[in-house]
């Protein structure tokens, strides 16, 4: 990458190394970002193996989220109360699309892994396409809500299809981002940093922070945007589920009572946008 996506800055200084991958900052914007990146192909192949295929695998995956999901369908409501038009952009085994189908509304993804495409499409009956964003062949404004649960970090080039979300969503329609925010924690345990794996080089592409996501929507004209954190992953091991729980429900309440005005750093945050 010889210039920063957000800023277009040219001024980098190296962040973290994960074995064979380094991470750059941008001096101008902060950005954090894996440099170089894999080709597209290469990350095709990469994610086909991303989730696991047998049923103890699929089951963890479905408790790590359910919370997650719950709570987040519960945002989602308080802001469009009418159940409308759903897109979940890499839903994997569809269990948020089960979620909101429960709760009425119409769903629709898009996984390109195909254990999650053919678990969601067989086993839980729901509508899911194989083919990433951007889609010329969809028509404009035809979704009320757009969601990206971990997703974002994972995109080559994010500006292109949050670009595309905001052509699929109806005038008003709402963005929902659920994103790890890494860098804290990679500050802090940076001698740790091959060990720990925190970005799962090289799956994590880039890593984001309030600002960085304020400022990649605002330059794509979504407005009233809003961070917070909300709920939090319930992974099966017992060290980092209680660790999960401890910052997770610190952080969701921290930034309940300041109005999101402080955001417990590290831990996932959820962003809401509108087009």
């Amino acid at each position: 990458m010889t210039s920063c996506l957000l800023c277009r800055g040219s001024k980098f200084r190296p962040f973290i190394r994960e074995g064979e991958w380094q991470y750059l900052r941008c001096l101008d914007c902060s950005l954090i970002f894996l440099d170089p990146q894999p080709s597209k192909g290469f990350l095709h192949n990469h994610y086909q193996d991303y989730l696991p295929a047998d049923d103890w695998g699929i089951e963890s995956w479905h408790k790590l989220m359910a919370q997650v999901f719950a709570k987040s369908a519960g945002l989602i409501q308080n802001e469009i109360p009418v159940p409308g038009r759903l897109l979940d952009i890499g839903c994997g085994y569809g269990f948020f699309l089960e979620e909101m189908a429960r709760r009425g509304w119409q769903v629709e993804g898009i996984e390109i892994s195909a254990t999650g495409l053919n678990y969601a499409r067989e086993k839980l009956g729901l509508n899911v396409s194989k083919n990433p964003l951007p889609r010329p062949d969809w028509q404009d404004n035809c979704y009320d809500v757009i969601t990206l649960f971990y997703v974002i970090e994972h995109l080559q080039n994010p500006l292109v299809v949050l670009r595309e979300v905001h052509r699929l969503l109806r005038v008003g329609g709402l963005l929902l981002l659920r994103w790890p925010h890494t860098a804290p924690i990679a500050r802090m345990f940076r001698p740790w940093a091959k060990r720990m794996k925190l970005y799962q080089a090289p799956s994590h592409l880039f890593d984001f922070s309030p600002v960085t996501i304020y400022k990649i929507l605002d330059q794509l004209d979504f407005h009233k945007i809003r961070t917070t954190v909300c709920g939090w992953t319930k992974p099966a091991n017992k060290g980092a589920l209680l660790a999960a729980w401890l910052f997770g429900s610190f952080g969701e309440q921290l930034a309940r009572v300041t109005r999101d005005r402080l955001l417990l750093p590290g831990v996932s945050k959820t962003t809401l946008a509108r087009s």
